[in-house]
């Protein structure tokens, strides 16, 4: 039997992303019959996190967000892969996490696909001496599209200082005086969770004044929130699987496929903070939100338009306008937004989410996730952790 390694994992487990990390390097250590021993202990997202001067073990993965960390695993010279946005240790310690500015125009393209048109950010005001690349992409995606972005960004340090009702109090400032209807992206979910409070306290009303999305999806922050919280699935378990691999890698002196290993996100989780349409015309909204709550059936163009009082001449140009895209495109997302869902949130074959999606035959699903997502609906499915279904043949 191979001797047990033993591999630090300095990951908060307070949070959705830590424990979806974790999962997935025990899920990688369990397929690739590793004999790992784990060291880890509870931990909050924002503790400071280091290796206790008399450990001895063969690697680290860990969310480097300070120096001395950094400086601590180079010293030593220990395997350790970095998990963190953080790029502390570049050129040293190999990161693999989840792709920051991918995600910043994933939460654009949502927002956006809501009938936006006026946007705010909300940076981390946890963080000290980062450089927000999330909120970059995200501001520049809507700067591609000709929309501003207004930013609430204090000094962390400052804004620490405040008790939490002085927290409050900033944003709510900063919240009425800001045009709406309005989106904001919040850095993750616990700055999201505040905005919503402070909504609150302000008289603004989530999502019809204010629609707010969080960076990340925390399902404990997003089921506290009122309303619930959407949120973004930066897919930590896939980003920790393959942060496994490459410990893996270096445990066996292999050299590293990549050296940052940048993942996609993997889905906007909608949930109630941001279930509106915002487009300035009720025929055009009532007909957005025909097709999704239509998504998974078969209906056709004819169909919308015998429910919505308007004529297919106007949608078409309304849609164009607003969205950027026809009836007919916005009816496909739809229904694969719909698929994505099911694919994350069951245990579904593909053959059943396809008839619940409004397609035809499986090999249209099929064809569609590869057009828009580039990959097949089982190996989407795989991607999360969840196995494909043995009655998804139809992805050959």
């Amino acid at each position: 039997m191979n001797q047990a390694k033993r591999i630090a994992l300095l990951i908060d487990t307070a949070t959705s992303w830590g424990q979806g990390l974790i999962e997935g390097i025990a899920s990688f250590a369990r397929d690739h019959e590793r004999n790992w021993l784990f060291s880890i202990e509870p931990r909050g997202k924002y503790d400071r996190m280091l290796l206790p001067p008399t450990w001895r073990g063969s690697g680290v993965i860990a969310r480097l967000t300070h120096a001395d960390l950094a400086n601590q695993l180079i010293s030593l010279k220990i395997p350790a892969v970095n998990v963190s946005w953080y790029s502390l240790g570049a050129s040293v310690i190999p990161r693999c996490t989840c792709d920051e500015q991918a995600a910043g125009k994933l939460a654009a393209d949502y927002l956006l696909g809501q009938g936006y048109r006026q946007f705010a950010y909300c940076g981390s005001t946890l963080r000290t001496n980062y450089h927000d690349r999330f909120g970059e992409a995200f501001r520049s995606a809507l700067a591609n599209r000709g929309r501003e972005c207004r930013s609430f960004q204090p000094e962390p340090a400052e804004f620490a200082q405040l008790d939490s009702e002085a927290q409050l109090r900033r944003l709510s400032d900063w919240l009425v005086e800001l045009p709406r209807p309005l989106a904001v992206l919040a850095f993750d979910d616990i700055q999201g969770r505040q905005i919503t409070e402070a909504c609150a306290q302000a008289g603004l009303l989530v999502p019809q004044d204010i629609a707010v999305l969080g960076g990340e999806h925390d399902q404990l922050s997003s089921r506290i929130s009122s309303p619930e919280l959407s949120g973004i699935d930066q897919d930590p378990l896939e980003v920790g699987y393959h942060a496994a691999e490459m410990l893996d890698q270096l445990l066996r002196g292999e050299p590293l496929k990549q050296f940052n290993q940048m993942l996609p996100p993997r889905r906007v989780v909608a949930r109630r903070s941001t279930d509106k349409i915002a487009l300035p015309d009720d025929m055009l909204s009532m007909a957005v939100r025909y097709i999704r709550e239509h998504a998974g059936e078969n209906f056709q163009i004819e169909d919308l338009l015998a429910e919505v009082p308007i004529s297919r001449r106007a949608m078409e140009l309304g849609f164009r306008k607003h969205l950027g895209r026809s009836p007919r495109e916005e009816i496909r997302r739809a229904r694969i937004e719909r698929a994505v869902q099911l694919l994350c949130d069951t245990d579904w074959p593909v053959t059943r989410i396809a008839s619940a999606c409004g397609f035809d035959r499986p090999e249209l699903l099929t064809r569609a996730f590869r057009r828009e997502l580039d990959t097949t609906p089982s190996k989407f499915r795989k991607r999360g952790g969840r196995p494909a279904h043995t009655q998804s043949e139809c992805d050959a």
